[in-house]
């Protein structure tokens, strides 16, 4: 109902949302064309195109109502339509349940009608055909945004019971007003609405100016080429095979016989399977970007570059910076061996083009990007996590203790689970394989044993010139009255008054 409500909605909106919900169903979601969801909702595809940037565009209070639709391809790198699937209800949403026929058999204008008109019913509400205009609104022209008048919806509650979607007791309700009556299901011998007009009279419809050929149904397709010879391409490929006819002489232009050796789908061969999708080129920034890594873009094929491009372009849309971009490639390309990138593209789509870090947008491997700082969600979540650790390994051995004092044996081990890294308990820093338990800067360090000082030797001078010289000499002698003594130099020295000294022996 708030996607009902909502004047920021057109109604073709409410009309691709029902049935992009009721193909989302399925497992695989919604997979159908914008001009399927046309055909199913006899609308123009253009119309669908714009219901669908209105669900997936954020609306003025924040939700989108179409976060998942992403675009698909083939392993031979041809395009084909995309996957998509509504967000999921809230419980404290309203909400009202209608067939989805009404989206096939309605035009939007009456689909939106029949919901307010639903909800009331459920609900036990009196409707007037003025509060059902408050939610019928122009979406172009001078008056849009304005809601209908309450002359413009008594017509379309006229032609909502003339399509056998509603009953209608004329004045049979509370003071006066009109009594509804919904039905699951179009009732008989009433003509359903089929055309998205522009008029309320025939003669006031929009002139058709160009044909719309709806080539993407099944049974307006025409078989290329036999299934036997491989996974048939889409768009400009069955143009092209279309309009020239393969040689007759050619061997995909009949089946293959029994005995005959048919080609794997999956194997490119040099000259056999070409590339036919249109020429790769990085932009400015992708280059600046993918700087870092460029001389790894040799090793990838041209699909894959694509794939790489649209991840960067991504991210670089949603506000991430090109300086960010640049510093995590670097960085991953810094932790990693060249050695062990067995598949460039690969590990640039798995491991060196994510972002890691908790769901703040700022968080970057657990450091903020804006100021440099640790993200302290993400350390409130290693502190968890390392005290739940703990508390487990505490737990086991106190559970071991008791079962020993009781002389009952312990529990059964659980098998070994093959762990692929391990962490610090403490810190969560990843270890090298083969390491294990804490870390270099949790291991507490033992206090260092203090050596004891040499002793200081006092009073110990040395004995030449008489006892006169006095300098350290734990020997006996210092070093320069031992030379004296052994060179005969001493002799040739005199004192201030002119007598010569004798030898120090």
């Amino acid at each position: 109902m708030r996607l009902v409500e909502s004047p920021h909605y057109s109604d073709a909106a409410l009309s691709v949302y029902m049935k992009v919900k009721a193909l989302g169903l399925r497992p695989e979601g919604c997979t159908a064309g914008i001009a399927t969801l046309a055909s199913y909702l006899n609308v123009s595809p253009s119309t669908v195109q714009r219901g669908l940037a209105q669900l997936r565009a954020a609306a003025p209070d924040g939700v989108i109502e179409l976060p998942d639709s992403r675009r698909r391809s083939l392993r031979g790198g041809c395009g084909t339509t995309a996957r998509r699937r509504v967000r999921p209800l809230r419980p404290t949403e309203r909400f009202i349940w209608l067939p989805v026929a009404a989206s096939e058999h309605l035009r939007p204008r009456l689909l939106r009608a029949y919901a307010v008109i639903s909800y009331a019913v459920v609900r036990g509400i009196p409707l007037t055909e003025g509060a059902l205009a408050d939610f019928l609104r122009h979406h172009s022209g001078r008056r849009a945004g304005q809601a209908l008048t309450s002359e413009a919806a008594g017509r379309i509650v006229d032609e909502l019971a003339a399509s056998g979607w509603i009953s209608v007791h004329r004045r049979a309700g509370s003071r006066g007003r009109h009594l509804f009556l919904i039905h699951d299901r179009q009732q008989a011998n009433h003509s359903p609405v089929l055309d998205d007009r522009s008029g309320p009279q025939p003669d006031e419809r929009s002139l058709a100016n160009k044909e719309d050929l709806r080539i993407d149904r099944p049974e307006n397709d025409a078989m290329p080429v036999p299934p036997a010879v491989g996974e048939v391409p889409v768009d400009k490929a069955v143009e092209n095979r279309r309009t020239t006819p393969r040689p007759t002489g050619t061997p995909g232009n009949h089946a293959l016989r029994a005995g005959s050796k048919i080609p794997s789908p999956t194997t490119h061969t040099t000259g056999a399977n070409p590339y036919r999708g249109p020429q790769l080129t990085f932009s400015a920034r992708l280059h600046t970007v993918l700087a870092p890594v460029r001389f790894l873009l040799s090793k990838i094929n041209t699909y894959v570059q694509r794939r790489i491009g649209q991840e960067i372009a991504r991210q670089l849309d949603d506000g991430t910076q090109v300086q960010r971009l640049q510093a995590r490639l670097t960085q991953r390309l810094a932790q990693t061996l060249l050695a062990d990138i067995q598949d460039p593209g690969r590990w640039l789509l798995g491991v060196a083009l994510p972002r890691w870090g908790c769901a703040d947008p700022d968080c970057e491997s657990g450091t903020r990007w804006s100021t440099g700082t640790d993200c302290r969600a993400c350390r409130e979540k290693i502190m968890e996590r390392a005290e739940a650790r703990r508390e487990a390994t505490a737990a086991d051995t106190v559970r071991s203790s008791e079962a020993g004092l009781q002389n009952i044996p312990p529990a059964r081990p659980r098998p070994a689970v093959l762990q692929v890294l391990e962490c610090c308990p403490d810190c969560d820093r990843p270890h090298r394989p083969g390491n294990s338990g804490l870390c270099a800067s949790c291991r507490p360090h033992p206090a260092p044993v203090p050596q004891p000082a040499p002793a200081a030797v006092i009073g110990i001078g040395c004995r030449g010139h008489g006892g006169t010289c006095g300098r350290p000499a734990p020997q006996g002698l210092c070093w320069r009255c031992r030379i004296e003594s052994e060179t005969g130099t001493a002799g040739a020295k005199r004192d201030p008054g002119g007598t010569p000294k004798a030898p120090h022996l």
